[in-house]
């Protein structure tokens, strides 16, 4: 068992692994808890209108790759999904719930989440502050032009936040998968 330690309580993830993508060949992080296996690192996989941060691979190897809620949903690996809000609650709910889970998922390498701060989330490639926010989709629509996000402001920690933002944001993705999926992914 891996161990967190937060504030107040002791995170244990089932266990902490890595694997690769086949469509690119790049390898990820990844943490098992309960029946879910989370991505430990954001999504750098390529699509049409993904894009790194001031446009520059660096951004894309540092946090990984921005995505609009279209590219998002259909982003993942094989066998792998965007988390919907009931995926994202469960994680939050088992890592202290949403006024303490900030810590375990931000600072404990551990546990295995890896979170990264960069910028908050907007249209075009414009940032202002960096090292400031971690954003995430969640896979579930709020309007037709606007979808549920969960972000992490790195000086409200350990609390965590979600509203919803338009889908036409830059923003990153982890994925999930149900434990005993296969896949076209080595693991």
């Amino acid at each position: 068992m891996m161990v967190a330690q937060t504030q107040s309580s002791l995170i244990r993830a089932d266990s902490v692994f890595s694997f690769t993508d086949t469509r690119d060949g790049r390898s990820y992080a990844a943490f098992r808890i309960r029946n879910y296996e989370w991505m430990g690192e954001n999504l750098r996989f390529k699509t049409a209108k993904s894009f790194c941060y001031d446009t520059k691979d660096m951004g894309c190897k540092d946090f990984g790759r921005l995505y609009t809620w279209e590219e998002a949903v259909t982003a993942c690996p094989p066998g792998w999904h965007l988390p919907n809000r009931a995926e994202w609650d469960s994680l939050i709910v088992w890592t202290g719930g949403d006024k303490k889970t900030g810590y375990a998922l931000a600072y404990s390498d551990s546990l295995g989440f890896n979170m990264k701060f960069g910028y908050p989330p907007n249209q075009n490639g414009r940032y202002s502050g960096g090292n400031v926010q971690a954003s995430y989709w969640s896979s579930d629509s709020y309007t037709s032009s606007t979808a549920w996000v969960y972000y992490f402001l790195k000086e409200k920690l350990p609390l965590s936040f979600t509203n919803y933002f338009s889908k036409n944001y830059g923003m990153t993705c982890r994925c999930v998968r149900p434990v005993g999926t296969t896949s076209a992914i080595t693991d």
